[in-house]
């Protein structure tokens, strides 16, 4: 499994339409797609690669220091693209009250 930082920081609903893009564009050129969070994009990577679930690569997209804004975000891009990723709930498993920085990532198959 591959790891690639790809990171963004910005007004909320700015870093919502990048995002919306983005992972549109991943849906299009991959065949599974899976958003989440985290506060150690390292350990997360980590936990990933040791799955079952075989995922190819690791996208690290947007980092804030806002608890809320991760959360919010990751709930929007779940809810905006749900038929089209893996996601099984609308996120709800990140880095509620832990020390930031936060990140949203995005796995690919």
């Amino acid at each position: 499994m591959e790891l690639d930082f790809d990171l963004r920081t910005g007004s909320f609903s700015d870093m919502k339409d990048f995002l919306i893009r983005s992972i549109q564009s991943y849906i299009t050129h991959h065949n599974s797609v899976k958003v989440g969070i985290t506060c150690d994009p390292d350990r997360r990577f980590y936990k990933h690669s040791c799955s079952e679930k075989h995922w190819k690569k690791m996208v690290v997209k947007y980092e804030t220091s806002s608890v809320a804004y991760i959360n919010n975000m990751e709930k929007a891009l779940i809810e905006y693209h749900f038929d089209f990723i893996e996601n099984e709930i609308n996120g709800g498993g990140g880095p509620n009250g832990k020390n930031g920085p936060y990140y949203l990532y995005v796995l690919l198959k």
